[in-house]
């Protein structure tokens, strides 16, 4: 048993890691399409509350949902208040979580098939 190949770990490309984060996305694609969906659907009650255009209400919450907060568009009703204070970023740390939790999975994944193929060789 030559140790050495055992230790032997090879960089993984780009393209190879894509394919496989990709790949894990594919399981939770409803998951995701729903939080999506939800930080739309609360874009468009945002543009209504804060009479803002419907671009600009999805905009603002997204930037809400992912914690960005650039200021250019703030929060007045208490409706649009709580929403981008607490709804909001919730559903974009779950989104987060979620794609970090796929990209280490696909790292996992590709670690455990390079393994596979180390002791083939």
């Amino acid at each position: 048993m030559d140790t050495e190949k055992e230790m032997e770990i090879e960089l993984v490309g780009f393209r190879t890691f894509f394919r496989e984060f990709l790949r894990v996305l594919y399981y939770v694609k409803s998951i995701l399409l729903g939080l999506f969906s939800t930080i739309v659907l609360l874009g468009v009650v945002l543009s209504f509350q804060e009479s803002l255009s419907i671009g600009d209400g999805v905009y603002f919450a997204f930037i809400s949902a992912f914690t960005v907060g650039y200021g250019d568009i703030t929060p007045t009703t208490p409706v649009s208040k709580v929403l981008c204070a607490f709804v909001l970023p919730i559903l974009g740390m779950i989104m987060t979580g979620i794609m970090v939790a796929a990209a280490m999975q696909a790292i996992a994944r590709l670690y455990k098939m390079q393994g596979k193929n180390n002791n083939t060789d």
